[in-house]
């Protein structure tokens, strides 16, 4: 469960991820870069693979968990705690958030 982890009284970005996900890795410094940018957002980065397994692990039990199809698959928790965006809604206000930010073109 992620919710231990939200930052209270920030918006949480939680990106599900995996070191063999090419897209993962891509947009990797650039959340880090928004998440040194912007001191209201927080991003925790959960890796989806088990120690040992070098491919995308489908089977692990954050993939299973979180019923995970794609990723990345970025979670955004409000500043309650509330989930707000998930899935594809989520990764187009990531990507908002990182243009507002200045961290890659608009």
């Amino acid at each position: 469960d992620v919710k231990p982890f939200l930052a209270e009284g920030k918006l949480t970005i939680v990106d599900f991820y995996s070191e063999y996900c090419g897209p993962c890795v891509r947009i990797a410094p650039l959340l880090k870069k928004l998440d040194e940018k912007r001191d209201d957002i927080v991003v925790i980065k959960v890796d989806i693979n088990r120690p040992g397994v070098s491919k995308i692990d489908w089977g692990s039990p954050a993939a299973s968990q979180y019923k995970l199809r794609g990723i990345p698959h970025f979670k955004i928790y409000g500043t309650s705690g509330a989930l707000e965006d998930e899935g594809d809604p989520a990764y187009k206000r990531v990507w908002q958030f990182i243009q507002e930010a200045g961290v890659v073109p608009q």
